[in-house]
């Protein structure tokens, strides 16, 4: 079965003047990190097999790993395979699934944030200290960037995670393959969080004479805490090994990442500077000082975001609304057309990298520092991607941003300027949404989708809407992001009484 695999696998190679590993060994490099069914897999399910299959299986590993997306065993693609690089899967499931989490459906996460770990054996090649002082360093990568703690305990105690180096077939059907390719593995929670090394490896406390122990194990340890694989090239959480890493990512903090699981850092807090409503120039005046009763009506945003300095902003009609912590701002609502110097009804609105995007019809509005920048067609600016959006935002799950219209959804990668393969999808794929979606944005790590005056907390990891026994999504929108209570608005300035948002 495998021959056959690899002869249709012959048929997709472009030209290649010297290929790093042979087309039968990325057969099984595709089924082993799950891009690809296992041949058990595919007995079962009637033996399909093509070469479109395959070449999906490629393109999937090619998007993943940030190289051009051909279809093609070409030299690129190959050279990557030969990269070192962790043993987990990148993709849960197989690429048939159409459905890609950043954390293992069944990872799951520890239900305690003292955490214990021990050595069952140390490596030959490095002491017992400059392992020690290796594995500590990286625990402490962790440590500094969420409410989590790790203690060392005794060999002949319980540990919560078992630190382990061996060679070849070690006891857990998953064998090691001598020095290079994979260097290392690891269990999620639910699977007990252990780690294993592969002991052939040219361990080092420096990445200049030989594998750099602790950059490989900070990496394993993430996927002890319940993390996967990240398709962030930078990212700590990407499969394959970086000698040059210094620490974590912002991939591997905030989105999606070990902050949504155990919580943000003990010694840090977030702070939110407030700045002026952004314009074209010039100052506006208002003489609206409250927002109208009708404000409080339940009526849709049809656009919302939040700015890069905190402020959020909520479109609908030809008003708009600036947004803190618990409602409104006093002087709200304004003119659109005032203030940002367009008019009509915004379909969506996006920031991302220090712009803020305003979608209407088949324009594009590009914002910066408060001052539009440009003016041009969508497609100039997404490629692929359809004028009269419903909403436009960043994923917390991954960084990438999503286009949402009608029942679709489209994933835009902006390092590519392109639509990601096999887009658009069914909306279906984000569980307990509804069938249409007004606006959405990321909003302090976590993405908020708003529909007939209603709005959705998403909990990223579960690739669902947020669960609560004490106050169930959906909740109403008007309520909590512009201070109403019954029939009245509450701004920030008049209101006298504190009280407790939730979110």
């Amino acid at each position: 079965m495998r021959l056959v695999f690899a002869v249709i696998f012959i048929s997709l190679i472009d030209e290649i003047s010297s290929a790093a590993i042979s087309p039968s060994k990325a057969a099984s490099y595709l089924e082993k990190f799950g891009y690809a069914a296992p041949p058990s897999y595919r007995r079962s399910a009637g033996n399909r097999m093509s070469s479109s299959y395959l070449e999906e299986a490629l393109r999937a590993f090619q998007e993943f790993s940030d190289l051009p997306i051909t279809g093609k065993l070409d030299e690129a693609t190959l050279t990557k395979m030969d990269e070192k690089r962790c043993g987990n899967p990148d993709m849960t499931g197989t690429v048939n699934a159409k459905r890609k989490k950043r954390y293992a459906l069944k990872g799951g996460k520890w239900d305690h944030k003292q955490l214990t770990y021990k050595f069952i054996n140390y490596p030959t090649k490095l002491s017992v200290s400059q392992s020690e002082s290796e594995i500590r360093t990286a625990f402490q990568w962790w440590e500094d960037n969420s409410s989590l703690r790790f203690s060392k305990v005794t060999k002949g105690e319980h540990a919560d995670i078992e630190i382990m180096f061996a060679v070849g077939d070690h006891g857990d059907w998953d064998s090691f393959d001598g020095p290079g390719h994979t260097l290392a593995h690891a269990y999620f929670p639910v699977f007990g969080g252990n780690v294993h090394f592969d002991e052939a490896e040219p361990w080092s406390i420096s990445s200049a004479s030989g594998v750099k122990l602790g950059t490989v194990a900070a990496h394993e340890f993430g996927h002890s805490l319940g993390l996967s694989h990240s398709d962030v090239t930078t990212a700590l959480m990407a499969p394959f090994y970086s000698p040059n890493t210094k620490g974590l990512h912002s991939d591997d903090i905030q989105a999606l990442a070990v902050q949504e699981l155990y919580g943000k850092s003990l010694e840090k807090t977030d702070t939110v500077t407030q700045s002026p409503v952004p314009t074209t120039g010039k100052t506006e005046q208002t003489n609206t000082k409250v927002p109208p009763i009708s404000s409080c009506n339940g009526r849709r945003f049809d656009a919302i975001t939040r700015l890069n300095n905190g402020s959020t902003y909520a479109f609908q009609g030809e008003m708009f609304w600036r947004l803190n912590d618990k409602n409104a701002d006093k002087g709200f609502p304004a003119s659109i057309r005032t203030v940002w110097g367009i008019s009509g009804k915004v379909d969506a609105a996006l920031t991302f990298n220090g712009n803020t995007d305003i979608f209407q019809g088949h324009i594009l509005h590009r914002f910066r520092n408060g001052i539009r920048i440009q003016t041009s067609n969508i497609s100039s600016i997404y490629r692929n991607i359809p004028s009269f959006v419903d909403a436009a935002f960043e994923w917390s799950g991954n960084g990438k941003i999503y286009f949402i219209k009608g029942q679709k959804y489209w994933r835009y990668n902006p390092s590519r300027g392109a639509v990601a393969f096999g887009y658009p999808k069914s909306l279906s794929v984000w569980g307990g949404l509804p069938k249409h979606i007004d606006s959405a944005m990321k909003w302090k790590g976590k993405t908020y989708f708003f529909e007939n005056g209603q709005y959705y907390r998403f909990a990223d990891y579960k690739m669902h809407v947020a669960s609560s026994t004490e106050s169930p999504y959906p909740r109403r929108a008007d309520e909590r992001w512009l201070g109403c209570r019954g029939n009245a608005l509450m701004t920030g300035l008049a209101q006298n009484q504190k009280r407790t948002v939730k979110t």
